[in-house]
């Protein structure tokens, strides 16, 4: 996928790529799995991130778009588990992998891809979040994404 287009996820139901489900509840809260930044199943990019200005690096700004491509799945795979008549109602909780070398130092800005996606989902809410580097991710991602979200169901939200 080109660096200027941004990046849009299907509403696909979200698969698992190992021994694992993409999300799974607890109670009244549901978290996904690590989501990477894939489109019909395909990993969108395989780089670490950087200054895009070495080879097989890409921009804090496509790595931003990318994180926000897996918070949807991570959405998507949270919805995919509800019960019929639930929904989400806040985001709890966002970890961000970033695939970075030693000397990266701008993990929230990427992370601020996938906060941007949350926050257009839950009417502006934001969850606590942590930005994390890595040496590597699966399949060579630059990103995963999880999320843990409250859910209620229309009985449950009438009673609040």
């Amino acid at each position: 996928m080109p660096a200027h287009q941004p990046c849009r996820a299907v509403s696909a139901p979200v698969t698992a790529h190992g021994q694992y489900v993409p999300a799974t509840t607890s109670g009244n809260t549901v978290m996904s799995a690590g989501m990477t930044p894939r489109i019909n199943g395909v990993l969108a990019e395989r780089a670490v991130v950087g200054t895009a200005g070495v080879s097989g690096e890409i921009s804090v700004a496509r790595a931003a778009a990318l994180a926000g491509l897996s918070a949807e799945r991570a959405v998507n795979a949270c919805k995919q588990v509800l019960p019929p008549d639930a929904t989400l109602v806040r985001p709890v909780s966002l970890t961000v992998y970033v695939r970075s070398g030693p000397d990266f130092e701008h993990h929230s800005e990427v992370a601020d891809g996938a906060s941007q996606v949350l926050a257009g989902t839950f009417s502006g809410q934001l969850p606590a979040r942590a930005a994390i580097g890595v040496a590597s991710l699966p399949g060579g991602s630059p990103v995963e994404v999880v999320l843990t979200a409250e859910w209620a169901t229309t009985a449950m939200a009438d009673d609040r």
